[in-house]
């Protein structure tokens, strides 16, 4: 079995902490992390009705319109 001595370890980790660091802020994302917790029933009942309350208004300013039973348009210049 092979031996290691502490001082081998800290040098090994000194030559390569630059070069580690780098390739996980690389590789590391920019975007947002995944919701792990689950959402509530009150929660999810209010987020629903915001969302409801959010459409409704941009259908009455007429930022979405309605072109076909399954076709939407919307008008993000008016945003």
């Amino acid at each position: 079995m092979r031996k290691l001595h502490l001082d081998n370890i800290n040098k090994t980790i000194d030559k390569r902490k630059k070069e580690v660091n780098e390739l996980l802020a690389i590789n590391s994302s920019t975007r947002r992390k995944k919701r792990s917790r689950v959402r509530s029933k009150g929660e999810r009942e209010a987020l629903d009705q915001i969302s409801k309350k959010r459409w409704e208004k941009s259908v009455e300013k007429g930022e979405i319109k309605k072109l076909g039973d399954r076709k939407w348009y919307y008008d993000h210049t008016t945003v």
